[in-house]
């Protein structure tokens, strides 16, 4: 029986792998918090709040000093790590106070008209504490941009905001602008030097809230060091977040696809102690949350509290003692800091006793018709006697299999776009930024929240005669002569002779460049259509129309979003995995998990490397130092 443990389990790619697999199993323990965090600050975006919070940890970091459970190196650390906030902190003072100088006396004067409307509306907190009382200049900058969203939403009236139309009535009264002219004066709230103080409120916010939780978890894990009894340290951590257990979404799924008792899941993998499992575990599977080494974001590495959580997962390998560990995350890490990350990542697994092995893989290459690149470390006890060396799997042919071969024909109506998410989807800079496709043959790479903001993959459905659907939501697609597909969105044809519309997007040498290699507002062209290629076939299908002879197909239809089902397929999961969650949480879960059919591919060559894995009858050992001496006394 092979006994299995993770962290970071997510929906359990590693433990569906081995069932896919026939393997008879035991999971020894999992770990996920289910993106639970207990350290998490409320911080408002404003100066005044972020102020407070920096004083907060100020006081954190000098009572630190002389307490048992921190040494020397972590307090500098820590000291460290607070100095780099005060520093950022101090810059966006600054530049705040410059932004001041450039808003003229009309700008200024809308802060005194809103501040005047205190008594007929429900101001904003931030605006209303400074009623009657001399706005500090540092403080301008959240004021305007307060005052810019209201404004925005009551004169649009805006149907998400709550407000009576006597309080519409009453703004609107006060300032005569149109949105128009109201936007253009508050434009310079969109430049350079104001992107750029949103964007430091943003980076401090986070920063301060990962040493807020590397505070609170130096002293954690301190006191959980005093405690013995393996199960009193569980329940100490459990204690921490008792009142979080109905928003644990992972365990939930976890919990009812996997056979495991509750005194061995557990929440934070920085306080998990792996003695208790010292030796109990054959394979350990996990990694650590990627956002840190991901190629899209910041890059923290291993600054970031996610990013120190792999010294956590080497330290449970230490702990533990595995036979075979296997490590995931994504290929960003790899030249993140000029490689310098990685080199530090692998010398800590060569530390850590075993033979490790390295490769990048893509599901596309294992069954899976996605284009998701990973990397994989596969390591093997140096104790162990290998039947042949391990060597990470070949890649295998999809043999024409494409995304659609595993969606679903029928889908509830609330999987459609309506026109929101239509124009949405096929706009320039999701399609331009690959943030969207329709109907490919290969999934982009499975994000987390994909499906829920119109991101990720689509498919087009031909409409049925006897349904009934608003033209608004009704699009076009144009199956091309070289086999590409464009899609138009019905309503925006404006009675125009197809063919002329087409021509108008793919002929035209003043357009042609900008919407062939990316699409219009309301217009989606492939990207991969080689502009060469198509250019000469529209005019080529043109010539053909007016000599009568078609050689294009027009479909109507309309574009769906995936499914949760279709998702987990898209990951390598059956449909016997039951859904227990929301949809939002389980697109969430989906594209957070390694996919299945790659671990499998693993699985299948670490079991011809070492046969005996799960055997511990059969398990051959080398013989140690001591051993080997042994035998010449």
């Amino acid at each position: 029986m092979l006994k299995i443990a993770t962290v970071f389990s997510g929906i359990g790619a590693i433990e569906h792998a081995i069932e896919r697999l026939e393997i008879e199993n035991k999971v020894i323990f999992a770990c996920d918090n289910g993106g639970v965090n207990i350290f998490k600050l409320k911080i408002e975006k404003d100066l005044q709040s972020v102020e407070k919070h920096v004083k907060l940890l100020s006081k954190m970091i000098n009572e630190l000093e002389g307490k048992p459970y921190v040494d020397k190196g972590t307090e500098q650390k820590l000291k460290e790590n607070f100095l780099g906030i005060q520093k950022e902190y101090n810059r966006l003072d600054f530049l705040l106070e410059q932004f001041s100088g450039g808003v003229n006396t009309k700008i200024r004067g809308f802060i005194s008209t809103f501040l005047d409307l205190a008594d007929e509306i429900k101001l904003p907190k931030i605006l209303l504490q400074y009623k009657g009382k001399e706005v500090p200049k540092n403080m301008e900058y959240f004021m305007l941009e307060e005052i810019r969203k209201l404004y925005k939403e009551v004169k649009s009236s805006n149907k998400n905001f709550e407000v009576n139309e006597n309080v519409k009535g009453v703004i609107k009264g006060a300032i005569s602008l149109s949105v128009e002219e109201f936007s253009e004066l508050f434009s310079f709230m969109d430049e350079k030097e104001s992107k750029e103080i949103k964007s430091i409120i943003a980076e401090l916010i986070q920063q301060i809230n990962m040493l807020n939780e590397r505070i609170c978890s130096v002293k954690i894990t301190y006191e959980l060091s005093q405690i013995e009894d393996y199960a009193e340290k569980k329940a100490y951590v459990d204690n921490l977040y008792k009142n979080k257990e109905k928003s644990n979404f992972v365990k939930q799924s976890y919990t009812s696809n996997y056979g495991i008792d509750d005194k061995d899941f557990h929440w934070n993998i920085s306080f998990l102690d792996g003695r208790c499992y010292r030796d109990q575990v054959d394979l350990f599977v996990g990694g650590s949350p990627c956002q840190s080494f991901s190629l899209v974001g910041k890059r923290r590495g291993l600054e970031d509290t996610r990013g120190t959580l792999f010294y956590d997962f080497a330290r449970l390998i230490d702990e533990i003692q595995p036979k075979v560990f296997i490590y995931e995350n994504v290929k960003g890490l790899l030249d993140h800091d000029e490689g310098k990350t990685w080199e530090v990542m692998q010398e800590v697994f060569e530390e850590l006793n075993y033979d490790c092995h390295y490769d990048t893989l893509n599901a596309k290459d294992y069954g899976i018709p996605q284009n998701r690149e990973r990397i994989f470390v596969v390591g093997f006890r140096k104790d162990l006697m290998l039947k042949s060396k391990f060597k990470f799997p070949g890649k295998i042919s999809l043999d024409n299999r494409t995304m659609k071969d595993l969606l679903f024909e029928n889908v509830l109506e609330q999987y459609y776009l309506n026109e929101k998410g239509i124009t949405f989807v096929s706009s320039e800079k999701n399609i331009n930024k690959r943030y969207t496709q329709i109907d490919g043959k290969i999934q982009l790479c499975q994000k987390a929240n994909q499906q829920f903001n119109w991101h990720g993959d689509f498919v087009f459905v031909e409409s049925d005669e006897n349904t009934a659907v608003n033209d608004s939501n009704k699009v076009i697609r144009y199956t091309l002569p070289n086999g590409q597909k464009a899609y138009i969105r019905k309503n925006d044809k404006k009675g125009k002779d197809i063919e002329k519309e087409l021509e108008k997007y793919f002929l035209s040498d003043k357009v042609r460049d900008y919407v062939m290699a990316s699409g219009t507002k309301d217009f989606y062209s492939k990207p991969e259509i080689d502009l060469d290629i198509a250019r000469p076939l529209l005019t080529t299908m043109h010539k053909m129309h007016r000599a009568g002879i078609d050689n294009y197909v027009t479909t109507e239809g309309r574009i769906r979003k995936l499914t949760p089902r279709e998702c987990l397929r898209l990951m390598g999961f059956c449909d016997t995995f039951k859904i227990v969650v929301s949809d939002t949480q389980m697109y969430q879960q989906a594209g957070n998990s390694i996919v299945v059919d790659v671990l499998m591919a693993i699985m299948k060559e670490i079991l011809i490397a070492f046969p005996e894995l799960g055997n511990e009858k059969e398990c051959s050992y080398k013989e140690t130092d001591a051993e080997q001496l042994a035998l010449f006394l």
